[in-house]
Parts: C-alpha cells; sequence; structure tokens
C-alpha cells in the first residue's frame, strides 16, 4: 500500500493532556515502551475500542437487519450510480455508518434529496458543497 493511500485511512487529531499525563507517556516511550507518543495513543485508544467491542456489535446487528438501511463500519463510498439506482426504483437510503461516508464529487443536493432518507455517520463525512450540510439536518431512523 502507498504511503498516500495509507494516509487517508488516517484523521489528524489533536488532544489536550495534563502535563504529568505527557510526561509519563514520554517515560514510557524513552524506556522503551512505545517508539513514539503516536504509538502510545493509539494504542490506548485501541484497548478503550476493544473493551467496548459488545456496544459495536450490538449496534452491527440491530442496524443491518433494518430493511432499506446502508450500515458499514468501515468507510463507505457513495457513488452516482448508485444514488442513481435507488432513484429509478424509487427507494431511498437509510445511511448509517462508523468510520468514513463518502459521496463522490459528482452527487448534488439534489440527487441526494431525492434518495436518501435519513442519515448518521460517526467520523469523516465528506461530499460536494452543500451535500454534507444537507445530510446533516436529516435525522436517522432506523
Amino acid at each position: 500500500m502507498s504511503d498516500k493511500k495509507a494516509e487517508k485511512n488516517y484523521e489528524k487529531i489533536t488532544i489536550n493532556l495534563p502535563a504529568v499525563d505527557l510526561g509519563k507517556i514520554d517515560y514510557l516511550v524513552d524506556q522503551g515502551f512505545y517508539n513514539t507518543r503516536t504509538e502510545f495513543i493509539r494504542t490506548a485508544i485501541k484497548q478503550e475500542i476493544e473493551k467496548n467491542s459488545f456496544t459495536f456489535e450490538t449496534v452491527t446487528k440491530e442496524t443491518s437487519s433494518v430493511s432499506g438501511s446502508f450500515f458499514v463500519i468501515g468507510a463507505a463510498n457513495i457513488t452516482r450510480p448508485t444514488l442513481e439506482k435507488h432513484l429509478q426504483a424509487g427507494t431511498k437510503m437509510k445511511i448509517f455508518a462508523i468510520g468514513a461516508c463518502r459521496f463522490a464529487r459528482d452527487i448534488d443536493v439534489d440527487l441526494v434529496k431525492e434518495t436518501v432518507e435519513s442519515f448518521r455517520v460517526f467520523g469523516i463525512k465528506k461530499g460536494a458543497p452543500g451535500v454534507i450540510d444537507f445530510l446533516e439536518t436529516l435525522r436517522y431512523i432506523p
């Protein structure tokens, strides 16, 4: 995998830590427990997510069983042909994602209004100007 592709899977965040906690992290890095602060923080986050895995299993079962729902844990790329199929069929999507949801640049607000019934994304949301703003006005209805 190229470095550019790997970078797309990460989102930069900023956190504020008390000086003592940062010092403890730096000490662990200095002692060789972790290579970098970033490695420590990623490891800690992954451990917390694992501790709460039951929550994700539950939402997966509940949401994926809903008729007409589009559910993903990971990255969802919504394309114009996908929405056009729903438009032709007279159906609307219920989108629920944990991770990332990207709408292709050629998708406009009018097409989204005709094809998306409800929307909820925890993580990264990207789309053409106005698309995400409109989607944020929708309530997720399972």
